[in-house]
């Protein structure tokens, strides 16, 4: 039905551009006001969507108007939400997220609000019975575990935004095939800035492919024993707000179409360097005509 099962967070964010953050009991205006829904495994799933890749998401949200608009703006970008998990009298996750006009460097206040973690057993799993690709961000990681236990039980393959080195993460690796990380991940994982060791210790692990994404310097894989390295796009940059989450939607797109590691790097990496040009982590993502490489 889907190719992509996505579990994971989503969030609501509200953006504002400011000329310079102020200090300490200061203050000083917002422009370019924006509204829109946030969180890694979601926004993937709204950019593989963009490129007409029929995707589902399932995450967990509050009752509350922030609940409301997590689920249409999701909607509105052609995601189903069919499985998504409503619990009453829980608020919902959401975010303030100010940006620097001309250096793009962000502040970010955030709740997590009080919905409770999802749950394996609130996961329909019939949608991961019949996708291609599950992929996770493994925020609430005991469902993101069992989750892909199950779907490799099922010969299905797992992909992980692995953002942070939490708890529970690196057993989690354990049962994907594409790993793709944070230079944050990597670095907490090694220990230094040795990313080459780093994909290599992680793919010890057993994924098929891991890559590491570096912001403005690049992303660097590895791949059947090979090293790949894949520069960062040069655009203006508005806001860098959700640029790794559509740095793994480009790639499972990639994927999907068979493209080589080097092409789907290329394109993962120019997806996600187009969607830096407007505010936001997803009004910037481009459509399909505009990523022919």
């Amino acid at each position: 039905m889907f190719d992509v099962v996505g579990i994971g967070q989503c969030a609501l964010d509200y953006l504002g551009i400011v000329d310079a953050h102020p200090d300490v009991n200061e203050k000083t205006e917002l422009s370019d006001f924006k509204v829109e829904g946030g969180g890694p495994t979601a926004t993937a799933m709204v950019t593989l969507c963009r490129f007409n890749v029929p995707a589902t998401f399932i995450g967990k949200v509050g009752d509350d108007p922030f609940g409301d608009d997590i689920k249409q703006g999701l909607i509105a970008e052609g995601v189903d939400v069919s499985a998504m998990v409503t619990e009453p009298g829980k608020a919902s996750q959401y975010a303030f997220i100010s940006v620097e006009r001309d250096t793009g460097q962000r502040n970010i206040f955030f709740t997590r609000g009080t919905v409770t973690p999802l749950s394996f057993e609130e996961v329909q799993k019939s949608l991961i019975d019949s996708c291609k690709i599950l992929h996770l961000d493994g925020l609430m990681i005991d469902t993101s575990i069992k989750a892909a236990k199950y779907a490799k039980s099922l010969g299905k393959k797992v992909s992980l935004d692995a953002g942070t080195l939490r708890e529970g993460m690196l057993e989690l690796c354990k049962y994907t095939d594409y790993l793709v990380t944070s230079e944050k991940f990597a670095r907490s994982y090694i220990g230094s800035d040795d990313f080459e060791g780093a994909l290599k210790r992680l793919k010890e692990l057993g994924p098929e492919i891991v890559c590491v994404t570096l912001g403005e310097k690049g992303s660097i894989a590895l791949k059947d024993g090979q090293i790949h390295r894949q520069a960062a796009y040069r655009v203006p940059v508005v806001d860098t707000t959700g640029a790794g989450d559509v740095y793994h939607g480009g790639f499972l797109f990639g994927l999907l179409k068979g493209y080589n590691i080097k092409k789907t790097m290329r394109f993962a990496s120019f997806v996600a360097a187009l969607k830096c040009r407007e505010l936001g982590g997803r009004s910037g993502i481009p459509q399909t005509e505009e990523c022919e490489l």
